[in-house]
């Protein structure tokens, strides 16, 4: 994402690094919660921050056109965006179509200024965006590495079907969405984007309106489809569209590794590209080599295609005539991308196996895990579905009950916290609403966090891993919930948790956003152990001192763990978790 640096002399005080980082995220518009999820503090201390500097005033002062554009690049750049920031970037592209001294550019653009808004008499009428704008606007845009993308799509040899693997935070789908734009713009063909989820496909569409406004000035409209005026149709579909009839065109499938039932949707929709016009690409980072996804990327064995990222890096089409190509967060610092800083990454994941995961497009192994990615991603659903969740509302579920994970780090100070719906009925359905991940926070800090969360939902449970430094929280949180459930980690205790979770996993009755790969990662890193004295079989969660990758599974585990053995009971929890 550019880096938007906002000028401090305008202040005396002395701030600490923490409060720096955090007054230059204030003033490029970012939320006191996206603020304390960047630096890792709590919301009440970067508010805290706000009221005690006086910085709304600083923020207050920057033009209109100059906090809309801020705002609308940070949108723009996230790669999982909930449903209100989905809304908050809507409503500023509406804002910003209609502001006439409107300026905005992503990538490594420079800033540049528009004539104003046309009255466009025909309904997404693009005739007036040519060649040569769409040339500039990428050519000032993009970075080498992704001018290189938009060759291949160029070159017959090469585009029948494309599979890019890559890191995270690279921007192809951004990409991807112009290259599409400007295919439609130049050739009036028909672009499909598939997305794991109506979130999702809203992004592409999102970027597209976006390259219109900056390129044309054209205001485009359309809900699930976008009619341009040369006859061009854009299509954003979910993969709870079961089928791909009634739709043709190049077709993009974005994260393909992390899209549950995956042969089936690509069967599905495999139709909508199956003219020999017509392009298919898939994108995706990768998640493990247990998803049905792997095979269409590996290639068959007989094939001996070579997957290397010494093989791929540049690009390489296979005997199967798919072309593929491994795009690491090195090569795209490499390939010109400015906003990365590689010695942060490696502390910010310092354990090997999960920097080479999100960054350098290595696929984790699920045979050692304890858990089935298959099953893991079967849980994956479209959250927008769930008509009595409104995540927006100051109650997202009402009066309905809510149980609480909570898991300390035994090793270093980062915790993960979930909110779940539990079955309405015998044998029903777990559903994760919520998570949070506090580091760095006080034993009185973290206790605040649940007590928030006991005021914005009913909560009726509250599981928590008291071996560690939960112990001093749990004092402070059976204050205001004397009933929590303290649970004492030994050998018996993880293999109950494990074994239990992987019953409810397995049975489809966990549920959570298809947007959550942080759950499924998560699960993964719990590998199957033994102990160093006894060899007795146990589970472990790759922690280090630095941070923990498995937090967010011990906390839903705990808070599965509640529910008990016997599912034909009364989803009553009566299990005590000691040694």
């Amino acid at each position: 994402m550019p880096e938007l640096n906002p000028p401090l002399e305008n202040t005396n005080i002395l701030y600490t690094t923490q409060q720096t980082k955090a007054l230059g995220l204030y003033l490029c518009q970012r939320t006191a919660n996206e603020i304390a999820q960047e630096i890792r503090i709590t919301d009440r201390t970067v508010q805290s921050w706000i009221a005690k500097f006086g910085w709304k005033a600083l923020r207050d002062d920057a033009p209109p056109e100059q906090v809309t554009r801020q705002r609308i690049v940070y949108l723009t750049w996230v790669d999982e965006k909930t449903d209100r920031q989905l809304k908050e970037l809507d409503l500023l592209l509406k804002f910003h179509m209609g502001n006439p001294k409107k300026v905005f550019h992503g990538g490594n653009a420079k800033d540049g200024t528009n004539k104003g808004r046309k009255n466009n008499k025909v309904k997404n009428d693009i005739s007036s965006i040519t060649k040569e704008m769409l040339d500039e606007y990428k050519n000032k845009t993009f970075f080498k590495y992704q001018l290189k993308i938009i060759e291949t799509k160029n070159d017959p040899a090469l585009n029948w079907m494309r599979f890019y693997l890559k890191s995270r935070q690279i921007g192809l789908t951004y990409l991807f969405a112009f290259e599409a734009f400007e295919d439609a713009v130049l050739t009036g063909d028909n672009q499909v984007f598939l997305s794991a989820s109506k979130k999702q496909s809203e992004i592409f569409k999102n970027y597209i309106r976006m390259f219109a406004l900056e390129i044309g000035d054209v205001d485009l409209r359309g809900k699930d489809e976008i009619h341009l005026s040369n006859g061009a149709i854009l299509n954003f579909l979910s993969t709870n569209a079961r089928t791909g009839q009634g739709f043709n065109g190049h077709l993009y499938i974005d994260e393909a590794f992390w899209i549950p039932r995956f042969k089936q949707v690509d069967d599905l929709i495999g139709g909508v590209s199956i003219h020999d016009k017509w392009r298919t690409t898939y994108l995706s980072t990768p998640s493990s080599i247990g998803h049905e996804a792997y095979p269409k990327w590996a290639g068959n064995k007989a094939d001996n295609i070579d997957i290397s990222h010494e093989a791929l890096k540049d690009g390489l089409l296979g005997v199967d005539d798919i072309y593929r190509q491994m795009i690491t967060v090195d090569d795209a610092i490499e390939g010109g991308a400015t906003f990365f800083n590689l010695k942060r990454l490696h502390k910010k994941y310092p354990l090997k196996e999960v920097f080479d995961n999100l960054l350098r497009c290595v696929f984790l192994d699920d045979a050692q895990s304890a858990f089935n990615v298959k099953d893991l991603m079967n849980c994956k659903v479209d959250a927008s579905d769930w008509k009595d969740v409104e995540m927006d509302s100051p109650r997202p579920v009402g009066r309905m009950p809510v149980w609480i994970g909570y898991d300390p780090s035994g090793v270093g100070d980062e915790a993960a916290v979930v909110v779940a719906l539990p079955p309405k009925r015998k044998g029903g359905a777990f559903r994760l609403i919520e998570k949070l991940r506090l580091s760095g926070v006080s034993y009185q800090g973290q206790a605040d966090e649940l007590k928030a969360l006991c005021d914005k939902y009913n909560v009726t449970e509250i599981a928590m891993d008291v071996s560690g430094i939960g112990g001093p929280v749990s004092e402070l949180v059976e204050v205001f919930f004397p009933r929590v459930t303290l649970i004492q980690y030994s050998i018996n205790t993880k293999a109950h948790m494990t074994y239990k979770a992987r019953e409810v996993i397995g049975a489809g009755r966990l549920q959570f956003d298809v947007t959550w790969d942080d759950v499924v990662h998560a699960f993964l890193m719990v590998k199957r152990s033994v102990t160093k004295n006894s060899n007795q079989p146990t589970f472990t969660a790759q922690r280090t001192k630095d941070t923990s990758h498995a937090d967010l599974a011990m906390a839903i585990m705990q808070l599965l763990s509640l529910e008990g053995i016997n599912i034909h009971q009364d989803v009553t929890p009566t299990v005590s978790m000691g040694d």
